[in-house]
Order: C-alpha cells, then structure tokens, then sequence
C-alpha cells in the first residue's frame, strides 16, 4: 500500500484537486470536476455504469433503481414500457377512449379538445366541478383563488399580488386599457406611452404635486414657483441660475461657474479681466500649497525650488539696495558675507580640499571613482590644453594639431606621439574584418548576474537555447516560458543547471502548462568551453524566453539589478558553521536564496534553492532543487534568529568552499513597483475568503514566477512560498511549491483564474483575516517563433562609400559544414545591388545573402533556415564614392 497522510487538518493538494477526509474536491473557482475512463471504459461507481457518452447503466443487475423523486426538467422519454408505479405502462400511441397518447400531446378523436407541450384548445366548454384544482388555482362557485394568496377573483372583485395582464379593449371598472394607454370614462386620469395627465392630486410615493409645487411628506425636498430646497446632493446641468443659495452638502457644477469676479471651470480658477487673484488665510491660518508653478517657469516642491524652462537660469535679486539672504549669509554684488569674489580686488580665502566619492558638474563631466564621464547624452569628453600645450595621458604627450589624411601616430620612444604617413594606408580605399552570428537565440544582459533571452526556433533536433563561457558562470537558473507554435499551448518552468567545466548538470521544476502537450525537452552539456541549455521540441515547432540568474567565478559580484535582490558571496566555507548572510528581522518576513557553490579541488559544482522565514522569535530554512556535479552534497544551510537579525550559516562536507548566492527578500510593508522585467506586489491583506493578490495582461505577458511572503500578526504566523503561473489567453494555470510556514501548515493557498485579457492570482489565508502578503514577481511574455534567423553582417555609408568586396567565411561547427564565398556589393543612393560567386567547401549557400539602404546605411544581410548558429567571418575592401 502507499499511505499519504497531510498533517493535522490538511488536505493532499494537486494542481487542480485535492483529497481532503473522505471528499474529491476541485481547488479552482468554477471548476468542474471530471473523473474519465480509459477509450471504451466506464466509471463505475457502486455498480453504476457511466459511459463516455450520456449512457447510465447498471453493472451488477438488470435495472437502475431511483429511490427518491425524479424532477426532469427537460423530456421525459422511454423506448420501452413506461410505468408509474403499479399502474399500466403507457407508449406514445396508447389511447384512453376517444383520447390519444403521442408525443407531447394528448388529443381527441372528434376534435372537440386538444393540448399539448403548451397549449389547451377546446370547441366546447371546459368544466370541472366545485373545489376542482388547476396547479395552484382552486374553482369554487362563482370565484377562483390562489393557494399562495397572490391573486382572487370571482363574482364582483379581482385581487392580485402580481401583475395583471390585461388584453388591448378591457376594462376594470372605469379603466379601459389600449395599446399603450389606460384612460378613466370620467377623463379624471389618462396616462399612455409618455404622459400621466390627472385633474387631481398626483402623488407618486413620498411625493405630492400641487399646482405649481412639489413636496416631499418627509420635508427632505420641496420646490415650487420660486425656491427649491433639499437636505441631499442637488447636480445641476446646462446653465443655471441660482440665487441665495445655501449648500450643506457636495456640490457639483457641470458647466463653468461664475462666482462674482472668480471663474471655476474643471481644474482651472480665473478672474475678471485684469483683476489679481488674492489668496487671504484668516487669522493665524497659512495658504498651504503642495506643489507650486508660477508663471510656468518657476516651480516650488517641498523645500526645492527650480526653473521648469530648459536651461533657465534661476535669478534671485532683492528691490533696491536690498539683498537675497541665506540662512544669513549675504550674498551681494560678488561677496559672500563682505568677502569680495572675483572683483577687482579678491581677498583671500581659504578651502578644505574637496572629498567626493562622486562629484557632478551639472550638464557636464561626473567624477566617479577613477572614471570621468560626460553626462549629457551622445556628449563628447575633450581634453584641450592651452596654446602650444599638450594633452599628456600616463605620459604620453599627445600632438596638439591634427595631421594629414592617412596618417597614423608613432611614438618616438620618450612618450611623445606625433603624425607617420605609411605606404599601406590608403585614401580612396578601406580594409577592416568583422565576425557575426546568425542565430534564432536573443540575449540582453542585465547586469553580471542577470540577463534575458529566448529562442524562437526549436525543432525536433536539440538546439541551443541558451549557452555561456564556463569561465563566466559556475550555475544558472532559467525562469523560463515555453510555447507550442502549433497548438499556441504555453507551458512555464524553472532550469537549474550545474556545470564542472566538462559536463552540465540541469534540473526542472516549477512546471504549469495550459494544456496538455510536452514542449521542450530540456537537456544540458558543455560545448567548446561553454555551458549549454539544450532544448528539443516535441513538435514541428516550439520557442522559449527565459530570465536567467547566473552565479559563480567572478561574476557574481558585478550585480547591479533590482532593488530587493542583491549577491553574497563568501569564498572560504568550511567545515564550521559560518555566517554567510544576515538581515534585520525587524526590517524584512523572508527572503529566496539561489546558491551556487565551488569545491574547486575537486572540481565540483552543487546548485541548491532556500526559503527563509521568520515569526519574530525563530527563523524557518527549507531546501530544495539541490542539482550536483558530483556524488555527494556540498553544505548544509541552516537559519537562525540572533539578537536583532536573521542569520544564515553553512556548513561544509568539503574544506575551501566557494559559495555564491542570489538572494531576493521582502519585507511586511513593500511597495509596489513595476519595471519591465520585475514587479513588486505590495502590502495585500488577505483573509480566509479568496483575496485578489495580484493581476496580469496576457496582451502583454503570458507567464509570471512569484516569490511570496506572508504574516498574520493576530496569530504571530509567517510563510513563503513560490508559484508558477501560465495563461494562453483564455485560462490560468498556476503551481504552488516551496512553502515554508511557521505554524506547521501551509498558511497561503494560491489559485489563479482568467477573464478578457486579464489573469488574476488570489490567496486563501488559513490564518483567517488581516494576514498581510507581499510579493516579488519576474514577468515572462513569449510571442510566436519564426521560421528564419536574419543578421545584419556589415554596413557602410551611402554617402561616403559606393562598393564593397567581401571574402566571406560561413561555419556551421555543429553540423561540420564549412563553406568560402566571394561578394560584390554596389548601390545607386536608394538601392544596393549584391553578387556572390567563388563558393567552395563542404556545402553551398549555407546562408542566402541580401543587400540594402536602411537610415543612410547600405546593409549586407544573411539569413538562415536551420536552428544551428552559423558563423559569419568576412575581410572587406571598401570604395569611396
């Protein structure tokens, strides 16, 4: 037997069901729980029989017995005998004297009577005797009534609770009712399809109408000739005119509004031609405005004031012999404090030496570190000494006047550069080499640590959906998306990979898919000195995007990237418990480590994930997806609360270990933010009842990986946890794993759900209301793939040159195809020409070669149909115009 058993009061949880005591049930809002057997199988359930079809069948006798009563609210129909009891059977045919059965009607034989699905017709008159029943209408002498009391009508009265329905020419007393009106034979009233005319008091509720007034009996409006009156909100349209008013309540104007001399209109408060607008607090009252524009040119913000016209100067000047005061500091006529600055006769000052660790010079040059750098965007940084002076870099002095065209710089040995004219430099001519790729993969690197990418061609040979120098990273992980381009079907997933700089190691998890294909089959190698996440598609054609956390060697500590991730690095871990992370656990509930660690004597690589949580008193550590190069584990992680901080230790199994770490924490009370790449969900209260945590635009992303914390202060319980989410447009999908939770059981259940081009995630707390989460989300958007991969491989001037000739190398390493080719390339100002001729290798026209103008440029393209990179290396000549 295998015997599963949550703890305490939990439930076995699957992706869309779970088995809680002695029940099935589905977890998603809505969802329909299907139970399906195998091609030509039933589900039988008690010796009941259901088949794939609507047949229900019994599979231990020969009939199905319902005990209870039957409510059938559709057709009721039998290919047998159809028996009621003990009395007879009845088929569609069976006659009962001049009456016949048939389908949905009941009909005699003189026509006299028919009725059906419907209808009652009959020729002559319909009987029945006192005290007989129709439904729920009882026949009494001379009167009809109604069970419920809705209605009763007999020799003199109608009475009804409902609605009485009345065909156009009958009438009610002195009421006559036609198509759209009912009149009164007195003309006292008459009202159809617009008017209501009455020669009598109308009252239409609370409401009574008089001549040439309307009051209210509770006192709450009255209007009439001349005043209105209200105790609520009056919203008035068009232009209006309204004298003594008094307004207790909110006012809402439609049109711009005229107060005396002061015009309000939307946003905007305007006087009468040439008056000043004066703003007067009373008493010891201040005017208090937040942010101010005057002019639109000077702006005050807190305590900052600035010009908003581009390179406006900001002028201060006092009225007459006054002066503009600092803080008192005089500042007047080029002295500062009646010490003279760049007058006539300066004195003396004297200045501490300035210590920046960044110093900015506005619109100009930023000192940071041992970089100078412009700060205007596409400025040039010159250096110009004075006169016959020279520029002089670590000693070399460079010449002050530029040479002659084709000249090159030589030094003379003692560090000073000037002008050589040389036989191979060429005026009307030019010789430069470059190297390009042609590939479906797409990277941009983030920073050192982070980067996304994708690959928008994966067929059913592997390809390279992602690849980096060994020497760069030790691990990676890929928070990836993945789509069938055939079924439009999605899928995301977590690749963990390790690598020994001879052989790569990968793991996959975190896996929801929104239907039911395989996609990519996910393997990982190392290929030339570099580390390779291989995919292989399960069908014609499949794509994926990734963002990837790349840790390891001297990488990791370029890491310049989100505001709550950050790196840790520690190169010495022995076998000692040491510290290798701490934070306050004041300031932050959890954080989500990925770690990578180094046993380089051994040449080995361990890749390991932590959870981290804290309730204020103990701190709660799992770990998970652990992939190794080797045989055995690394460390181990262990978490502790120490004083005022939460404090991560490893320990070795192995002596001079290097460990990296990814680490991204949240704290009670984030804020949100969004960028392209990440978003933070911040401070979301969630109760025992579904809660929206979070929401998504498929338009624009079609997979989102959470990291997520929790604490319900009232209980003094925290957890984290992690979730996939994955939608195609019309449903959601999530995984929830990783949970750690202080009290023992999972304290968050996740569901997500999909309407118009919206997905939302919501939280169930099981620590009831008031249960504060906040979340860390990375957004993966995946478009369709494409059949061809294009790179520009080299462009010129239009303008500066007319034609180009190319030796062109194209490697295929993969496939060991290699292949030469000589091209010319011409043009006439709008369009470019090009011819390739000359090929010899293993192969033809591994790549097919276009030429053209784009922004002034004229552009030597290639393009591929294989998913294998293709290497592009070429030497050009090239000729003015």
């Amino acid at each position: 037997d295998i015997d599963v058993h949550p703890s305490g009061t939990g439930s076995i949880l699957f992706p869309g069901i779970r088995f809680n005591d002695n029940n099935i049930e589905a977890v998603r809002t809505n969802d329909d729980l299907r139970i399906s057997a195998g091609a030509g199988g039933s589900v039988i359930i008690g010796g009941i029989g259901f088949d794939a079809g609507t047949t229900i069948s019994a599979t231990d006798s020969s009939s199905v017995n319902i005990n209870e009563n039957l409510i059938v609210d559709g057709s009721l129909s039998a290919t047998g005998n159809f028996a009621f009891g003990t009395t007879k059977a009845f088929v569609t045919g069976s006659t009962f004297g001049t009456l016949t059965l048939a389908n949905g009607s009941i009909t005699d034989s003189s026509g006299a009577i028919s009725f059906g699905n419907e209808n009652l017709t009959t020729t002559g008159t319909l009987s029945a005797e006192t005290g007989s029943s129709l439904g729920n209408l009882t026949l009494g002498d001379g009167s009809i009534t109604d069970s419920s009391g809705a209605i009763s009508f007999g020799n003199e009265n109608l009475t009804s609770t409902g609605t009485v329905n009345g065909a156009t020419g009958s009438t009610f007393g002195n009421l006559t009712l036609a198509n759209g009106s009912i009149t009164d034979s007195s003309g006292a009233i008459s009202f159809g399809n617009e008017n209501l005319t009455t020669s009598g008091t109308y009252k239409p509720g609370t409401l009574t109408m008089a001549a040439g007034s309307i009051t209210d009996s509770s006192g709450a409006i009255s209007f009439g000739n001349e005043n209105l009156t209200t105790t609520g909100t009056l919203t008035v349209g068009g232009a209006t005119t309204m004298v003594n008013m008094s307004v207790s309540g909110a006012t809402s104007f439609a049109a711009p509004v005229t107060v005396d001399n002061l015009t309000f209109n939307d946003n905007i408060i305007s006087t009468s031609s040439n008056a000043d607008l004066n703003l007067t607090p009373g008493g010891t009252g201040v005017v208090n405005v937040a942010n101010l524009t005057i002019d639109s040119s000077i702006n005050f913000t807190d305590n900052v004031i600035k010009v908003t016209n581009s390179n406006a100067d900001l002028v201060l000047s006092g009225n007459g012999s006054g002066s503009v005061e600092f803080n008192n500091i005089d500042i007047n006529s080029g002295t500062i404090d009646n010490t003279i600055i760049g007058a006539n006769n300066p004195g003396s000052g004297v200045f501490n030496p300035l210590s920046f660790n960044t110093l900015v010079i506005p619109t100009k040059i930023t000192f940071s570190g041992n970089t100078v750098s412009t700060n205007r965007s596409n400025d040039n940084l010159e250096f110009a000494a004075n006169g016959t002076g020279n520029v002089i870099i670590n000693g070399l002095s460079l010449p002050n006047a530029d040479g002659q065209t084709g000249q090159f710089l030589q030094t003379n040995g003692s560090g000073v550069l000037g002008y050589l004219s040389t036989g191979f430099a060429m005026s009307e001519t030019d010789i430069q080499d470059v190297q390009t790729v042609i590939t479906f993969r797409n990277l941009t690197v983030i920073d050192h640590v982070t980067a996304v990418g994708g690959h928008s061609k994966i067929e059913s040979s592997a390809s390279a959906q992602d690849q980096f120098a060994t020497s760069k990273y030790d691990s990676a992980w890929y928070l990836a998306i993945n789509r069938d381009d055939e079924s439009d079907e999605f899928e995301i997933i977590k690749h963990s990979l390790a690598h020994n700089n001879s052989n790569a190691f990968v793991s996959s998890s975190g896996l929801a898919k929104t239907g039911t294909n395989n996609h990519v089959e996910t393997t990982a190698d190392v290929n030339s000195s570099r580390a390779r996440l291989l995919g292989t598609g399960n069908s014609g054609a499949n794509s994926m995007s990734y963002y990837r956390i790349g840790l390891g060697d001297d990488d990791s500590t370029g890491y310049s990237g989100e505001d709550e991730a950050a790196t840790v690095i520690n190169t010495d871990i022995d076998s000692a418990s040491e510290v290798f992370d701490t934070w306050a656990h004041a300031d932050f509930r959890g954080a989500k480590y990925y770690i990578s660690v180094n046993n380089a004597s051994k040449t080995e690589i361990s890749n390991l994930e932590a959870s981290v949580v804290h309730d204020g008193t103990a701190a709660y550590v799992s770990i998970y997806n652990v992939v190794n190069s080797g045989s055995d584990d690394l460390v181990t992680i262990t978490a502790a609360i120490d004083g005022d901080n939460v404090k991560l230790s490893a320990a070795g199994l192995e002596t001079n270990l290097r460990l990296h770490a990814y680490r991204i924490i949240l704290a009670d009370d984030e804020a949100d933010r969004s960028s392209t790449n990440v978003n933070v969900i911040g401070e979301v209260t969630v109760s025992s009842a579904s809660t929206t945590l979070d929401t998504f635009s498929t338009n624009t992303y079609q997979g989102c990986h959470y990291i997520i914390v929790a604490h319900n202060s009232s209980e003094g319980a925290s957890s984290i946890c992690e979730a996939s989410v994955v939608s195609d447009g019309t449903t959601a999908f999530i995984t929830q794993y990783g949970m750690v939770s202080t009290k023992g059981t999972d304290q968050l259940l996740l569901t997500a759900a999909h309407s118009s081009t919206t997905t939302t995630v919501s939280a169930i707390s099981s620590s009831g209301g008031s249960t504060t989460v906040n979340a860390y989300r990375v957004n993966l958007a995946r478009g369709e793939g494409s059949t061809s991969a294009v790179a520009t491989l080299d462009s010129f001037s239009a303008s500066t040159f007319r034609s180009a000739n190319y030796f062109m190398q194209i490697a295929d390493n993969s496939d060991g195809k290699y292949e030469l080719q000589q091209l010319n390339v011409t043009h006439d100002g709008t369009n470019a020409f090009v011819s390739v001729f000359g090929s010899a290798g293993t192969d033809q026209d591994l790549i097919t070669v276009t030429a053209d103008i784009n922004g002034g440029n004229v552009r030597l393209r290639g393009t591929i149909n294989t998913t294998n990179d293709h290497t592009v290396t070429s030497v050009r000549r090239i000729i003015n115009v």
